[in-house]
């Protein structure tokens, strides 16, 4: 049984067996990395993803935030105006 598996199944958590291509380089960097923080190479590939899922959704996010200011008519310098504002309904919070 490998670590990955053996600590997912401590933790209660069931892993589907997949494959995924990476390049020898990276592959190499994945486990020398893993080893010296202690984790195994598939927690660290589980943890890259998930960061980068994070991060993708901020992004789109951003860019929803652009799209509607936009179409409201807000510049960047409103945004100081903006944030002393209190939001409608908060009560001068």
């Amino acid at each position: 049984m490998t670590a990955g598996l053996e600590s997912s199944i401590r933790l209660g958590i069931m892993a589907t067996q997949n494959n995924l291509h990476i390049p020898d380089d990276l592959l190499s960097a994945m486990h020398e990395v893993a080893r010296a923080d202690g984790r195994t190479p598939d927690e660290l590939a589980a943890d890259g993803l998930q960061r980068y899922l994070a991060h993708r959704k901020l992004e789109e996010l951003g860019k929803y935030g652009c799209e509607q200011s936009r179409r409201l008519g807000f510049t960047e310098d409103d945004v100081p105006r903006l944030m002393a504002e209190p939001l409608p309904g908060s009560r001068g919070r």
